[in-house]
């Protein structure tokens, strides 16, 4: 076992022990082979300290497959409404959101559909860094799961280094057009979710 792995494996026992829910107990089970969840959030802003999570995406890879049938879009009812401002990025005004799930809500409905599969993304660490501060108000742990960047993926299949995420859907498309990956409209979590999850299966053996 490798020394990373044995870091993981330890990582993953300390919060287990911090899990407050034991209904999420199956979070922390060995990652069945071939089996990924991408997942791509739409905020107010790029700050977790002082912007809020609008909605989350999530969509199973089965082996090869990516299964949209079953895919998760969940709207979310921020404590701030969406400004002016960021309407214009992500779309999503606030008539579109104050309707949407409470945070529990909607970790209620997205951690099971996570499971234990390990979380494919763009530059996901942004994403987890508004996912798991309410992850671990809601469970008493963040996320456990290994997290896939397909940014680091394309690095290795294409030889370049990337430098910097300023402008995030840009990249991300930027890298489907590279793929043969039909651009399907930047900004939107579930079609940056599907888009992730397509470029996932391209740069993976």
């Amino acid at each position: 076992m490798s020394i990373r792995s044995t870091a993981q494996r330890l990582k993953a026992s300390w919060y287990q022990r911090q899990l407050s829910r034991p209904e999420y107990t199956s979070m922390f089970a060995p990652a069945t082979d071939k089996q990924w969840v991408a997942i791509d959030c739409e905020m107010t802003g790029l700050n977790a300290k002082k912007n809020h999570l609008l909605s989350v995406a999530a969509i199973h890879i089965n082996g090869s497959v990516i299964d949209t049938a079953e895919g998760l879009h969940l709207i979310c009812r921020p404590p701030v409404m969406p400004t002016k401002d960021t309407i214009i990025i992500h779309g999503l005004r606030p008539i579109d959101v104050e309707q949407g799930l409470s945070y529990e809500q909607m970790l209620a409905s997205l951690l099971p559909f996570i499971g234990n599969r390990p979380i494919v993304g763009f530059f996901p660490q942004l994403d987890m860094s508004f996912l798991n501060p309410l992850v671990k108000a809601y469970m008493g742990t963040p996320l456990p799961n290994p997290v896939i960047d397909i940014r680091h993926l394309y690095n290795r299949y294409s030889g370049n280094r990337t430098q910097g995420v300023a402008h995030q859907a840009q990249q991300l498309t930027a890298i489907c057009n590279e793929l043969g990956i039909p651009e399907l409209g930047a900004h939107d979590a579930y079609n940056d979710a599907l888009m992730t999850a397509m470029a996932f299966l391209h740069l993976t053996p």
